[in-house]
């Protein structure tokens, strides 16, 4: 805009100083010819020369000053007005016609429309001045002065409809390239913001990349790091892993894999042993003959590497080679027997490569075969041990000494991160065989390893009974007496049970519980009479004894009925049975009957609930406070039903029981999650005025008041629709019963 304006007030100032010259030349030629005095020049010259003199001294100071216009057409008319008076013909006022042109380029219609009405007026005034004049005899130039005016008039009309339109083309104009600047500025703006996030993004390329090849780095490593831990399992297989890995490498690369391939090829390689870690060293380092079980630990090092490996999606068919590379090209393989194009491709290359190491590697029970022996054995195995392709590569390979040669130097972090885990190994494994051990303090087996035998006899039998014993207020006992006085109660118990006649398998199995398996126990009424001797066993001593004189048990019972039966369902009903007793005092027992549970299953809630209310309805009024703990919810119910029966209010009971689906085999630690979250959808669901405990370990109960049926639905919805949001999966299901306990109880 000030460029546009400067170049306008440039053409402007000098117009009008040619124009200045040329009507100085022009009244020169008058004077010279006599029709003008030099006076009058001089004058002329001081009213058109000194104002075009201050606008050019003006202009050359501000030469984008927009007020220039003004001063220009002032001055301009001082000029022409002189002239218009002074002139000698009508025909001067053709004057004020250059300026015309140089106005409009200011695209002002005002400033044309004012100037051509101050010529207008300033033209008539002449012509007045000349009718004035008897001596100029105008008379006779009526038309002429008609023609000045209307010539006037039509030459600042036009001037004014083409500043109009000037002014209207040059806004558009001005708006368009406006605009068309603004988007040069922003694409400048945004050029300069491209070039600085291309300067961010290559300095993170930089640095991704530098950190992708770290981790490539430390990857490998790792991954070298696992390989010579396995390896350093078996004390004649140094090296074995990665010499594995670099032989099928080869072999791949021979196949046509790309480098990417190839590389993930020598990953699976490095890895194919890593099940060994399951294998017991006993059995890896054995010199002689391994028995049909050493076999068998041994062969199960594939499924144990394919379960490990198994969820790794970063490199691809890395669980295929572990779990693999030991089924044979005719199907007489393991683990799962697959013959052929059936055995997937990469661990028929790790099979060659594996069996060539083996063959020229020293190993416990013999040493390396000779090299006729190697090419002997690899070419009689090919179609029937081995994939003919990749034996056939590796036969090439050492028929022309390509063989890679793997040199087995670690670098020094290899080696301690490879110290670190066999720590960590050694480590795992000595945790597991304390989990095997019996338990320090009482001498029972442990928890661990006391599901495992209790199933295993469980198989074996198929009869008898499950008994869960748990210690009596165990927990105020150790805040109250001290942790060495629960120790000892916990030894006089297992001490107790050990006297048990028959042939029973006992466990702790938890701090305060105990879970004995009696197979030659063949009725409910024979496993009451074991339960009622222990507990009588337990009150003479603590009887007979002021040490022991707090010490009591409850025995929840469970029977067996076939071999099939699992171990942690039979837990589960005598816990429940364990709830059942404890209800009724410290000292009691109470049996799970087989004969009172219905064999669909889809009703076992129902039996629970309606045996749960059974127990509630025969037990005595408790008297006094109550508290939300899992052993006291029978306090709960007699305050609640108290409060319902003096209000006349309903009071519903609702069973919820999680159940497994398909046979999923959840951890304890996943059961006790799950339970976690329908406690929560419970509590967040019920009214201060309701109450909800554990009933057992899959199972809780909650108490309404004083909700209708269709409330009480309602509730339960809420409950299921909390839980299932938090929790997804689809291995259990919640199950749930109701019974009106105002009716219930009548």
């Amino acid at each position: 805009m000030t460029s546009q304006i400067k170049r306008i007030n440039s053409c402007l100032i000098f117009g009008w100083i040619f124009i200045v010259l040329v009507l100085f030349a022009a009244y020169v030629a008058e004077v010279t010819k006599g029709n003008l005095s030099m006076e009058y020049v001089f004058v002329f010259l001081a009213i058109t020369v000194i104002p075009a003199a201050a606008v050019c001294t003006f202009y050359f100071k501000w030469p984008d000053n927009p007020k220039i216009r003004y001063y220009f057409t002032i001055g301009y008319l001082i000029m022409y007005s002189f002239v218009l008076i002074t002139g000698q013909t009508m025909h001067v006022y053709v004057y004020v016609l250059p300026m015309v042109p140089l106005l409009v380029l200011y695209h002002d219609p005002k400033l044309v429309l004012g100037t051509g009405i101050f010529c207008f007026l300033l033209n008539i005034g002449a012509i007045i001045v000349w009718w004035k004049l008897p001596e100029l005899h105008m008379l006779g130039k009526v038309k002429e002065h008609e023609i000045q005016l209307a010539a006037v008039f039509l030459c600042f009309l036009g001037a004014y409809m083409g500043a109009r339109i000037y002014d209207t083309i040059y806004r558009v104009n001005e708006e368009y390239t406006n605009a068309i600047t603004a988007q040069k500025e922003e694409l400048y703006q945004q050029a300069e913001e491209l070039e600085a996030i291309n300067g961010q993004l290559n300095e993170y390329s930089s640095e991704l990349s530098r950190k992708n090849e770290l981790m490539k780095k430390m990857t490998m490593q790792t991954i070298m790091t696992i390989a010579n831990t396995i390896d350093a399992k078996d004390e004649y297989t140094r090296g074995h892993s990665r010499r594995v890995a670099e032989y099928a490498v080869a072999i791949a690369s021979e196949l046509g894999y790309d480098a990417a391939g190839c590389e993930d090829v020598r990953f699976i390689g490095l890895l194919h042993d890593i099940g060994k870690i399951g294998v017991p060293d006993s059995v890896l380092n054995k010199p002689g003959r391994l028995s049909d079980e050493e076999y068998q630990l041994m062969k199960d090092h594939t499924t144990i590497g394919g379960e490990i490996l198994k969820d790794i999606t970063m490199i691809g068919e890395l669980d295929v080679g572990a779990k693999y590379h030991h089924e044979r090209y005719d199907g007489k393989g393991y683990p799962d027997g697959l013959k052929g194009e059936d055995i997937p491709e990469i661990a028929r290359i790790i099979a060659v490569a594996d069996a060539y190491d083996a063959m020229t590697s020293n190993r416990i029970y013999r040493k390396h075969l000779p090299p006729d022996r190697v090419l002997m054995e690899l070419k009689n195995g090919k179609g029937a041990q081995f994939d003919p392709k990749a034996c056939e590569v590796m036969i090439k390979l050492v028929e022309e000494g390509r063989v890679p040669r793997v040199a087995i130097e670690e670098s020094r972090e290899v080696k301690q991160m490879g110290q670190i885990l066999s720590k960590v190994i050694d480590k795992a494994e000595e945790v597991a065989v304390e989990e095997l051990q019996l338990d320090e303090l009482t001498g029972t087996i442990s928890r661990g390893h006391g599901k495992s035998v209790i199933q295993e006899e469980i198989s074996r039998y198929g009869t008898g009974a499950l008994f869960i014993v748990d210690l009596d207020g165990f927990r105020k006992l150790n805040e109250t007496e001290g942790f060495i006085v629960g120790d000892m109660y916990l030894k006089a118990v297992a001490a107790r049970i050990k006297l048990l006649p028959g042939n029973s398998f006992v466990s702790r199995f938890g701090a305060d519980e105990f879970m004995i398996y009696m197979p030659d126990i063949h009725s409910p009424e024979d496993a009451e009479g074991i339960a009622k001797g222990l507990i009588d066993g337990i009150k003479e001593l603590a009887a007979g004894d002021k040490t022991y004189s707090r010490l009591s048990v409850c025995v929840g019972i469970t029977q067996v009925a076939t071999e099939k039966d699992k171990v942690m369902v039979l837990y589960e009903n005598a816990n429940k049975a364990l709830y059942v007793a404890k209800q009724s005092g410290m000292g009691s027992y109470f049996c799970h009957r087989l004969d009172e549970v219905d064999a669909d299953l889809s009703s076992a809630d129902s039996v629970d609930l309606k045996q749960l209310v059974e127990v509630l309805k025969n037990r005595g009024k408790y008297k006094g406070g109550y508290s939300v703990a899992y052993p006291e919810f029978g306090k709960i119910y007699d305050f609640v039903s108290s409060l319902a029966e003096r209000n006349g209010q309903q009071v519903h009971i609702i069973l919820f029981t999680m159940k497994e689906i398909g046979g999923t085999g959840i951890t304890l630690d996943e059961r006790d999650t799950i339970m976690a979250m329908l406690e929560k959808a419970i509590s967040d669901s019920i009214r201060n005025v309701d109450a909800t405990t554990k009933y057992s370990n899959v199972q809780r109960v909650v108490l309404l008041m004083n909700l209708d049926e269709d409330q009480t639905r309602q509730v339960i919805n809420r409950i299921m629709a909390d839980f299932y949001r938090m929790y997804d999966k689809k291995d259990v299901e919640i199950h749930y019963d109701s019974a009106d306990l105002s009716r219930s109880m009548e």
